[in-house]
């Protein structure tokens, strides 16, 4: 289900649409959880742009259009209404936060380590308290305040 054809073409649009029906299936809690988190480790692959991600088959595995990593950003954000996701899920998105584009970070990547409510991704979200960029920073202190 998640090594579909088109998570491997060629054209990033079309891995943009597959990225995009995985989001559809998470965002409408029409996985198991098994399942979601299957799905969510394909996404995570595709945010960080991992060459060495544990999902080899994915479609979004090293995939260097940002449009791409930013829709599965926002799918992964999405998933969080229907899915409780563990931290352990995100440790590459964590590792590759400091070379992450600032809007990406602001608007997705650090919210989606908050929702895991795990202690460690606070210790994470709390070194961009101090990053240059004023949303990032906004973006850090938000995460952290959320309940």
């Amino acid at each position: 289900m998640f090594a579909s054809p088109a998570l491997t073409h060629h054209d990033a649009r079309q891995r943009d649409l597959a990225v995009e029906a995985l989001g559809d299936l998470l965002r409408t809690g029409a996985l198991d959880h098994v399942d979601a988190e299957t799905a969510v480790t394909a996404l995570v692959a595709a945010a960080v742009n991992d060459p060495d991600a544990a999902v080899q088959e994915s479609a979004a595995v090293n995939d260097p259009d940002a449009a791409v990593q930013e829709s599965a950003l926002h799918a992964i954000a999405e998933a969080f209404d229907h899915y409780e996701l563990p931290l352990r899920l995100f440790h590459p998105l964590q590792q590759r936060l400091p070379a992450m584009p600032p809007n990406l970070l602001a608007e997705y990547a650090l919210d989606i380590l908050a929702a895991t409510d795990d202690p460690d991704a606070r210790y994470t979200i709390q070194a961009f308290l101090n990053h240059p960029e004023p949303a990032v920073r906004h973006a850090a202190a938000q995460a952290i305040a959320a309940p």
